[in-house]
């Protein structure tokens, strides 16, 4: 079949000239976005309506569902956020009780505000040696539906930020016994299942909704996602409601062609593109166990000594603890002193990301810059220092039990007082705070702030780590006339 990103490719040749949209007419003067801009176009003759597929666009989405083995996959151009909000909107109501993992992206917490419902948290546990959260356990997920059997909605995040992996074929079996819809936001997870380096796919575990980040692990534009259906439990009519209502009605065909495109190479080239990734993630796992301070947190570690279900090898975590310098240290060394930019830095780790497009130059680049600074603090006897022990008590809090005052929506419809952290604990939360990356909100508008909180909080900002959701001057934001010992009287629970 004639390929939607060929088409788009061919048009300009054609000579129509374009008395439609967009404005800017392919006729930009210059900059690296005129050749580009060329195949910028609209819904015109031959191309298809994303919102109303019948053509080119539809058999594109359908080649997309082959490859992963859904039964219905629409492109999204408004990244893996496009498709959790219509993934939660379309199956839930307001008022519905929904069971979310506490280390869900801010995506699915606005999703739930913004839809009024009722939350109920189920939490993966702190992993001390890695200092990250680990997977959601299946009977995790069956304490949570027999706890809120009137929860008809379950969401977790796998793989996670650092590439943790639940076992979703378990927890799909336990949601269809009780009858309940799963959505797995995968958005990390675009490129598994496509070679056995790679853990499985969400699509072929049974998950019912399955969002994808083509953009985040695979060769496509930022913003490009896919979301996948399965299964009878979903209204499947309800979804495409909510994609025609919070994706654009002028979607762009330079991100469609980009996902079009991607899906071909990996349609046509995935074996080769894969194995050879898997060969340069061996190695690289190999040469890293020579290191003598740093710490690789690889997916054979990670597994045998930790007990994950499974890991993303692509994720690469070098671990800092112990060694005299935090994660941020890493990444700012890795960025200023060898132009190696890292994805994210927490407080004990260093994470960078590597896919299929990924040469061995590039490879070797890491993997050598990782070894020397790995001599240089070696040489310098840091480890034997003990200047910091590198306790993370920001990601401990994504395990932490939250004691849920109000809901979201209630606090966000309060009125609000940002006021110094130290004065906050024992008040409720106006506002998510959460670090960027990874986006997973550590405190919830509605939730009481802790001592726990407010340590976190102030850890994260003297470590630069990207604290969202305070002001410049570092306040925190809590519902109004929340003070006092009458303080949860003033609110229905």
């Amino acid at each position: 079949m004639k390929r939607l990103y060929e088409t788009l490719l061919e048009y300009p040749e054609k000579g129509y000239y374009p008395a439609h949209m967009p404005g800017h007419k392919g006729n930009i003067s210059g900059g690296f976005l005129r050749e580009a801009l060329r195949y910028d176009i609209t819904e015109i003759d031959g191309f298809d309506n994303l919102h109303d597929a019948k053509g080119i666009i539809r058999e594109s989405e359908e080649y997309a569902a082959y490859l992963y083995g859904s039964s219905e996959t629409h492109f999204l151009v408004g990244g893996s956020t496009l498709g959790v909000l219509s993934a939660v909107f379309g199956t839930a109501g307001p008022g519905d009780k929904v069971i979310i993992a506490r280390n869900c992206h801010r995506s699915v917490y606005n999703a739930v505000c913004e839809g009024r419902l009722e939350c109920r948290y189920v939490y993966p546990e702190y992993m001390e040696g890695p200092g990250f959260v680990g997977e959601i356990r299946p009977d995790l997920i069956e304490e949570a539906v027999n706890r809120d059997p009137d929860a008809g909605v379950v969401v977790i995040t796998s793989p996670t930020y650092e590439g943790v992996c639940s076992d979703i074929s378990a927890i799909a079996g336990i949601c269809h016994r009780y009858n309940k819809i799963l959505i797995v936001d995968a958005a990390h997870g675009a490129h598994f299942g496509f070679c056995d380096t790679l853990p499985a796919s969400a699509v072929r575990q049974g998950a019912d909704i399955v969002i994808h980040s083509v953009h985040k692990t695979l060769p496509a534009p930022t913003q490009t996602a896919l979301i996948h259906i399965n299964g009878s439990l979903v209204n499947r009519d309800s979804i495409r409601r909510k994609l025609k209502i919070y994706q654009s009605s002028s979607p762009s065909y330079l991100l469609m062609a980009g996902i079009d495109m991607c899906m071909s190479l990996i349609g046509d080239n995935g074996k080769e593109l894969f194995e050879a990734f898997g060969y340069r993630l061996n190695k690289l796992d190999k040469g890293l166990k020579e290191l003598k301070c740093l710490k690789h947190l690889s997916r054979e570690l990670l597994i045998s000594e930790e007990g994950l279900y499974d890991h993303d090898p692509g994720k690469l975590i070098i671990s800092t603890v112990g060694t005299g310098i935090t994660g941020r240290d890493l990444y700012d060394i890795l960025r200023n002193e060898y132009a190696i930019q890292p994805e994210m830095a927490a407080e004990t780790y260093c994470l960078m990301i590597l896919t299929l497009m990924d040469e061995q130059e590039g490879f070797d680049r890491v993997e050598n810059a990782i070894k020397c600074i790995d001599e240089k603090l070696f040489a310098a006897d840091n480890k034997r220092k003990g200047n910091n022990n590198n306790s993370d008590t920001v990601c401990r809090l994504y395990a932490k039990r939250a004691k849920q005052i109000i809901t979201a929506y209630k606090a966000f419809e309060g009125s609000r007082q940002d006021i110094e952290a130290a004065d906050a604990k024992g008040l409720i939360s106006a506002d998510y705070i959460s670090l960027y990356p990874p986006g997973i909100p550590l405190l919830v508008p509605g939730e009481e702030i802790t001592a726990e909180h407010i340590e976190g909080i102030e850890e994260a900002m003297r470590s630069k780590l990207n604290v969202q959701g305070i002001t410049k001057d570092g306040r925190i934001g809590i519902v109004a006339g929340n003070t006092g010992e009458d303080r949860w009287e003033r609110f229905f629970i």
